[in-house]
């Protein structure tokens, strides 16, 4: 029978295999099991002042502007009540996490298994040339991945630990926090994109944005919808936070805990569109959990911030 450190070593060496099998085949098929061609969006401004949807869009909008000014109250009144108070008052580390190293390595390993066996599937489908219909393989991938992370997840970790009670009170101070940021993340945008233009690199839109503008088949749609605005925010603030996060901050203070998972976060998006915007936002959701020491708090603060997302979305899918 193996000893715990010997096993900690054989699924570190297996993580390893995995995530070089991973890469391979994302370069062996650079473009995933559908050919990406170019993609813009362009709005007729004809067609959006005729568009039937035009009252919905209006107050979508105005909803959105007065979301930005509610942020912008809070977050002034914010830092005039912490001026002089430390911003991230937290210990330098949080010796408390469920998991021994042997346990951590084998969540990492079986993740990133399922990784490999979802990208392996699409690379069969593009080498074989199965007919299949490629948006519809890319969603149920999607939906295989993100339920197999919170099974996994949550078979290691136990939801006591997580906590996912959420009640009124707290429910509402995460609303009020998600107004605070919400004008920093429209103004990381701008920067974001001027950035990336003064470097002169291409910017690449979210694959699952790109996904959800090219998709008609109306039951996809819905399970995709589904996806961005509840399972996956679900599936990654049990990952991310419950345990990337929890993980480093067993070592490390909060910032540094926080900048290293959500650095991994933006950069698994695959959008240099919004890496900036993704970085900020991952802070700020470690910072609601830590802050509230539950898995909830971050999960309702994920939802709100992609049915933001998902609703102009749709908003731009009706009138393009």
């Amino acid at each position: 029978m193996l000893k715990p450190s010997n096993k900690r070593n054989a699924f570190i060496l297996l993580n390893i295999l995995c995530f070089l099998l991973i890469v391979f085949i994302q370069l062996s098929i650079p473009t995933g099991p559908i050919k990406h061609q170019q993609f813009k969006i362009a709005l007729d401004k004809s067609k959006l002042l005729n568009n039937p949807y035009l009252f919905l869009i209006e107050i979508l909008i105005s909803i959105y502007l007065m979301a930005i000014l509610a942020g912008l109250f809070n977050l002034v009144n914010f830092i005039i009540h912490n001026f002089k108070k430390p911003l991230f008052n937290f210990k330098k580390h949080v010796e408390s996490f469920p998991l021994r190293q042997e346990e951590t390595s084998q969540l990492i390993f079986f993740v990133m298994f399922l990784a490999l066996i979802i990208y392996f599937s699409q690379w069969l489908i593009l080498i074989f040339k199965l007919k299949v219909n490629p948006l519809g393989a890319i969603i149920f991938s999607n939906l295989a991945i993100e339920t197999g992370v919170i099974l996994i997840t949550c078979k290691y970790i136990k939801s006591s630990y997580l906590d996912f009670r959420l009640n009124t009170s707290r429910a509402l101070g995460v609303i009020k926090n998600y107004l605070m940021i919400l004008p920093i993340l429209v103004g990381t945008i701008f920067i974001n994109s001027f950035i990336l233009e003064k470097s002169g690199i291409t910017t690449s839109i979210n694959p699952a944005i790109e996904l959800f503008l090219k998709i008609r088949n109306i039951p996809l749609l819905s399970l995709l919808l589904f996806q961005i605005i509840f399972l996956g925010p679900v599936a990654e603030e049990i990952f991310f936070r419950g345990f990337i996060y929890k993980l480093l901050r067993k070592k490390y203070n909060f910032l540094l805990s926080a900048v290293s998972s959500s650095f991994l976060f933006a950069m698994l998006h695959r959008s240099s569109h919004d890496v900036l915007p993704l970085l900020i936002l991952s802070i700020g959701l470690c910072y609601i959990y830590e802050k509230n020491k539950n898995i909830a708090s971050p999960i309702l603060f994920h939802i709100i911030h992609n049915s933001f997302n998902a609703s102009f979305l749709l908003l731009i899918k009706i009138t393009t």
